[in-house]
């Protein structure tokens, strides 16, 4: 590639290393052995009954894997555990054209032992972020979904509904969250305020990822946000203002994917407005 094109496309410069050769081999779905102790249902009373190789509860849940195996979209991550059938941990990369884009969201999951008569139980790891009015800070979703005619409603408490133990799945309690709640529609307050809020609080939750990154998921975070930091710095540029607020942000979030080993070469500030005269950070 000659010098030119190599300015047109190299914004960032790529270091194939460990990390990246990590990431690159994540599947979609996965099966550990066991689940990390900060999965927020760790500790919940399993019933071993259920955990037998011939019980009805691991059949449906095995149901589930392949279900999850043949037929997760791209931008969602499952792990489930050999050990722990009743948990899952996820995540959802936010969907293009919403406050919400490339941004990670984890959520913890636990089917309860009369699953699949009653649906499965879910925790938002919030990293105390006030995201949107469906994904409280102390990690309850709240989550409306209209599938096959079925109204299912609230799901993280465990109320039935419309919830339909023969045709529901976790797969669509993924989409839906992605689809539904990771959505323009779902900001507060509404209009650009509302967005404003909701595409920071996105941002400030990556760099609180990159400093406490899940158990499990540490390679695909680290890996991630490797990959993506050119993107994510190009599109903050298009919706920063002149706040101190969403400069100093960038000036964090720059760092942050530094320190994570990206190599930016041209998302120095010289292009933010002119009231804003701060110190720039080094640029490999």
């Amino acid at each position: 590639m000659d010098e030119a094109n190599n300015n047109m496309y190299g914004e960032i410069e790529e270091i194939i290393d460990d990390i990246e050769q990590r990431f690159n081999q994540i599947n979609k779905f996965s099966i550990l052995d066991y689940p990390p102790y900060d999965h927020h249902f760790f500790k919940y009373d399993r019933n071993s009954k259920n955990m037998g190789l011939e019980s009805a509860f691991r059949q449906r849940i095995e149901k589930e894997w392949l279900l999850l195996e043949n037929k997760l979209p791209s931008s969602i991550l499952v792990k489930s555990y050999e050990k722990r059938i009743d948990l899952m941990r996820t995540v959802i990369i936010g969907p293009p054209n919403t406050p919400y884009a490339h941004g990670l969201f984890f959520f913890d999951i636990l089917f309860p032992r009369n699953y699949p008569n009653c649906p499965p139980r879910i925790h938002y790891h919030s990293y105390n972020l006030d995201l949107n009015e469906f994904l409280d800070p102390k990690g309850k979703v709240t989550l409306s979904l209209l599938e096959g005619g079925n109204f299912v409603t609230n799901w993280y408490c465990g109320v039935q509904g419309k919830w339909n133990p023969e045709k529901s799945n976790i797969l669509q309690v993924l989409t839906a969250i992605q689809t539904s709640i990771l959505s323009t529609t779902r900001v507060n307050p509404s209009g650009r305020e509302g967005y404003k809020k909701a595409f920071t609080l996105t941002c400030k939750g990556m760099i609180y990822m990159l400093r406490r990154p899940l158990m499990n998921f540490r390679d695909f975070v680290e890996g991630y946000f490797r990959t993506r930091a050119h993107y994510i710095l190009l599109n903050y540029k298009k919706q920063m203002d002149d706040s101190d607020l969403m400069v100093n942000l960038f000036h964090e979030l720059y760092r942050a994917f530094e320190q994570n080993g990206t190599y930016c070469k041209h998302h120095r500030l010289v292009d933010l407005p002119a009231k804003e005269k701060i110190k720039q950070p080094r640029v490999c």
